[in-house]
C-alpha cells in the first residue's frame, strides 16, 4: 500500500471543501481484485493544489475486490469514497450502473479510469484541471495511453490483443 498519507495527499490543496472537489474520479470495478490497488494508488499519487474525490464502485465482484477497496477507504477516507452493490448493475444493461454511479459525482470535471486500469503520472489531474479551468472553449480531454498484457509487457500493434482493443475503442482522424 501506497506510503503516502491523506495529510501528505491534500497538504497542497488550496481548499479543503471535499463537497465540491474539482475533480471526481469515476472508477467502475468488478472482478479486479488483482489490479485495484495499483488503480487507487494511481489516483493517490496526484499532485493537486484542488481537492478530488475517488468515486469507486464495486459491481458486486465474487471476487473480493471490495475487501481491497476497505483497506484505502480506512486509510484515505477524504478522498476514496466508495460504492458497494449487493448485486451486479452492470449485467441489467439498462443504465442503472452509470445512474447510481453518476449520482455521487460531486466534481465539476470527471476523470474515468476502470478498476483494471492505471494512471502513472502523478501531474495528470493538475494538468488537465489547469487546461480546463484556462480554455472555456473545451469540455473534454485525452491522453495517450500504453496498454500492457497482466506481465506488464507492453503491447505492440501486432498482438492480435492490442488489435482487438483499438479497433474497438480508437478513435484516428485522416
Amino acid at each position: 500500500m501506497l506510503n503516502k498519507t491523506q495529510d501528505e495527499i491534500t497538504a497542497k490543496w488550496k481548499s479543503f471543501d471535499t463537497e465540491h472537489p474539482l475533480v471526481s474520479i469515476k472508477c467502475l470495478a468488478y472482478n479486479h481484485k488483482k489490479y485495484i490497488a495499483q488503480t487507487l494508488e494511481g489516483f493517490l499519487i496526484q499532485e493537486t493544489d484542488f481537492p478530488f474525490e475517488v468515486i469507486v464502485n464495486d459491481d458486486a465482484s465474487p471476487d473480493n475486490t471490495a475487501d481491497v477497496i476497505r483497506e484505502y477507504e480506512k486509510k484515505y477516507p477524504l478522498i476514496i469514497k466508495p460504492l458497494y452493490q449487493a448485486e451486479n448493475l452492470y449485467s441489467k444493461q439498462d443504465g442503472s450502473l452509470d445512474k447510481v454511479v453518476d449520482s455521487h459525482l460531486k466534481g465539476k470535471y470527471v476523470a474515468m479510469c476502470e478498476g483494471d486500469d492505471f494512471w502513472t503520472a502523478p501531474n495528470k489531474l493538475q494538468m488537465q484541471a489547469d487546461f480546463l479551468e484556462n480554455h472555456d472553449d473545451y469540455f473534454a480531454i485525452g491522453h495517450s495511453v500504453r496498454i500492457v498484457d497482466d506481465n506488464g509487457n507492453t503491447m505492440t500493434p501486432d498482438n492480435p490483443i492490442w488489435r482487438k482493443w483499438f479497433n474497438t475503442y480508437a478513435y484516428m482522424e485522416d
